[in-house]
This record gives C-alpha cells, sequence and structure tokens, in this order.
C-alpha cells in the first residue's frame, strides 16, 4: 500500500497536489499504448533509486514505449558516502536516459544526485530537492529557531526493515542507538518502515504469535529487559501514520522530533515542530545540505538528555524555512517549464 515505507506518502501526495488541473493515478505496470492515447504526461514521483541495489529494468521498457512526455520528480542517490561510484544497474541507467529524452529536464533532490545522473550521460537536470520539502500538511507558524524542548517529550525515528536481519540487532550503529534511546528514556517512537512492529500495532499479528527466535532479536535491538515490557512499550509509546493529515496533527504533542527519517523530519517542520535530521548516508546528507534542514551527523550524535536539549539549542531552524522559500521558488519554475500550472 505505501511501498513498505509510509514515508512515501509524503513526497506522492505532495506531486499530486502540486499540479493543477485533471489527474488520475496509474500502476508501476501501465500499459503505455493506454497512457499515449489518453494523457498528456505521464509524472513520476521518485526517491532514492539511484541505488546499486534496485534495478528498474520493467519501468524502463514501458516508459521506452511512451510517446508522451515523462517527468521524473525528485529522483535521488543512495550512498554511503559521496563516492561518485554508485554501481547503478543497468535497468536503473535506461529508465533515466529514457526519461531525459522525454522530458525537459529530471528533477533531482540534489548537486551529488545530479552528479551521479551526469556520469550515465543525463545532462538535462534541475536540483529542486525532494517535492515533500514544499508541502504544507496543515496551516502552521514556524518554531522558534533555537527552541528550548523538554526531552521526555520528543518523538523519536529510526530506519529499520525486517527484524530478521541479525547483523542489525548485534551491531552498534546509529539505528540501533536511537532505538535503545526511545525505549529506555519511554519516548514515543515513529514506525514507517518496521515489519513486525507496524503489523502488531495494526492488529495483524499479536505478540503471542511471535517465535522466540524473533523475540531474541527484537530485545536486543531495543536493549529490553524482558518480553512483556518491550510488547508493553509498542503498545503504549508506538505510532504509525497512513494518513499525512492524521499523521501532522499528532505532532502537536510533541516539543522536539530526532532521528534518521528523512521524511520523519520534513513532516515535523513543515507542522511547525522542531525536528533534527540524523544525516548517515549521501541520501540525508545531500537534502540536508540542499534544504538547510537542521542536522548533526551520525559520527558526532551523542543520545543523552542534555546533547539532546544543546542540539537544539544550536539550531538554526530559520535557515530551513528562508531556504524552503528561495527553493521553492526553483521548484515552481521546473514544475513551469514541464508545462504544468504549480500550485506551490
Amino acid at each position: 500500500m505505501v511501498g513498505k515505507n509510509t514515508g512515501n506518502l509524503l513526497f506522492t501526495n505532495a506531486v499530486w497536489n502540486q499540479i493543477e488541473g485533471p489527474k488520475e493515478r496509474v500502476s508501476f505496470d501501465f500499459d503505455p499504448d493506454k497512457l499515449n492515447e489518453r494523457l498528456n504526461a505521464l509524472v513520476i514521483p521518485a526517491a532514492n533509486w539511484l541505488s546499486p541495489t534496485v534495478d528498474f529494468g520493467h519501468m524502463a521498457g514501458l516508459v521506452e514505449r511512451l510517446t508522451i512526455p515523462v517527468v521524473l520528480i525528485g529522483l535521488g542517490a543512495q550512498d554511503i558516502g559521496y563516492s561518485g561510484a554508485i554501481n547503478i544497474p543497468e535497468g536503473t541507467a535506461r529508465l533515466v536516459k529514457a526519461v531525459a529524452e522525454r522530458s525537459i529536464s529530471i528533477s533531482a533532490r540534489g548537486e551529488y544526485s545530479k552528479q551521479i545522473l551526469n556520469s550515465l550521460g543525463v545532462r538535462n537536470v534541475t536540483v529542486t530537492g525532494c517535492p515533500s520539502l514544499y508541502h504544507d500538511f496543515r496551516r502552521f507558524s514556524p518554531p522558534p529557531s533555537k527552541p528550548r524542548i523538554r526531552v521526555d517529550r520528543g518523538l523519536i525515528h529510526s530506519t529499520r526493515y525486517s527484524a530478521t536481519y541479525v547483523p542489525f540487532a548485534r551491531t552498534d550503529s546509529v539505528n540501533r542507538q536511537l532505538f535503545r534511546f526511545a525505549c529506555s528514556k519511554q519516548l514515543d517512537i515513529l514506525y514507517q518502515s518496521e515489519p513486525e512492529e507496524m503489523a502488531l500495532l495494526a492488529g495483524f499479528t499479536v505478540a503471542e504469535d511471535i517465535d522466540d527466535r524473533m523475540r531474541g532479536l527484537l530485545r536486543e535491538i531495543y536493549d529490553a529487559r524482558d518480553w512483556d515490557s518491550l510488547v508493553k512499550y509498542w503498545q503504549e509509546h508506538g505510532k504509525v501514520y497512513y494518513d499525512v493529515g492524521a499523521w501532522s496533527n499528532s505532532l502537536d504533542a510533541y516539543d522536539y522530533v530526532l532521528g534518521t527519517r528523512l521524511h520523519g523530519t520534513i513532516m515535523a517542520l513543515n507542522s511547525g515542530v522542531p525536528a533534527m535530521l540524523v544525516h548517515h548516508d549521501s541520501r540525508t546528507r545531500e537534502m540536508a545540505e540542499f534544504a538547510a534542514i537542521p542536522s548533526i551527523s551520525a559520527d558526532q550524535l551523542r543520545l543523552n538528555s542534555s546533547s539532546v536539549e544543546a542540539m537544539f539549542r544550536k539550531a538554526d531552524l530559520d535557515q530551513y524555512y528562508q531556504r524552503r522559500e528561495e527553493n521553492r521558488t526553483k521548484y515552481r519554475t521546473f514544475l513551469t517549464a514541464q508545462g504544468f500550472a504549480p500550485s506551490v
């Protein structure tokens, strides 16, 4: 429903609302001939698709059959650092080249993503950031630039997929540190892609049905003293949202939002709540630099009450909102150049 990550709701919802006029949704298995007959253009909200782990060859084959314009918005690179040496699969390279041939310009998340596209021979690239940056999820007033926060009134987010990946539980990482910090402080935690916790909170599974091996791995991730206390923590503090409006409104309960999730951070900032992104790869670092998102590198993060308070005292939230308006103009110009009537 959400591509295994509720963060996808933000940029897809943003693009849908940022382009005026009649629209329809199509799946990734669209029929190119039918689209050629009835549509004026195909708009594809993208994510960190410039990655060695996913091959978009199937979509490339469909786009190559299109005769209508194709607009790719918010394409990003996924890399540990800024190596410039991502091994892009052949199918993904075909996709971006096919889009480039059918588009005035491709929207990239930052200069690093643009560099990777250039290395593939794609030159018609405009850096716009992620479209979610320019979407107000509700009416809000920006928070103070250097907010004073109460540590016990925070929402934490981290990044994990299935807990079956044993090294995550048994190797120190910034993401594991965030899970443990949230649990030890009994802070609310936002889930976007963690299937075990999300299934339990949605009622698709019950704690009693989780086997001993999985229980052990989950306890290691959270450094929980026992299974029952961990389940109680999830039930009392776990948060999952499948509606962007409900997600945005829920943030009134918090003084701050902190973690490694890009869209969890953007949702907070664009709802008027102080937030800090822990950047840990090229994708999060690139967006933090481009959009002036308040951020700290994973290497510098220290998770204790005094350090979290100090982080926000040293923040410059005003810079984010100022940069947002500057970049919004660039994004609006990009959409207009594609022939759209932008509402951003």
